[in-house]
């Protein structure tokens, strides 16, 4: 979680006399609805890569994964090592995979050709 969402634990003082209202705001509400909220939007990107991730083939989400989805970092090399390809094979089925993940999360990016 950002530290910009922890409360704040230091009093602040001002000059100048606050307002009468009947609302209530401190920094601990302040930062638990910001965690909420954090919270809410972590949760509906990490289901939108989950069903991106579904939609491709077993290989292509087993590369994905091992490669960015485990707690421990893995290298390519290790990578094609465990699952038994050649490397040539598995820098086909990668780079197929990432471009699949692209137009399932709708992040392609196009480029303009030079122009004639």
């Amino acid at each position: 979680m950002p530290d910009d969402f922890l409360p704040k634990v230091t009093p602040t003082y001002s000059i100048v006399p606050p307002s009468i209202t009947n609302e209530f705001h401190s920094s601990t509400e302040d930062a638990a609805l910001k965690r909420l909220d954090w919270e809410i939007q972590r949760d509906k990107f990490l289901k939108r890569i989950q069903k991106a991730v579904n939609r491709l083939s077993q290989r292509e989400r087993q590369i994905i994964f091992m490669l960015y989805m485990k707690p421990e970092e893995m290298y390519d090399y290790e990578v094609y090592a465990e699952i038994g390809m050649s490397q040539r094979s598995y820098y086909r089925v990668k780079a197929k995979a990432l471009y699949r993940l692209a137009f399932a999360l709708r992040e392609e990016v196009y480029k303009k050709g030079a122009a004639s």
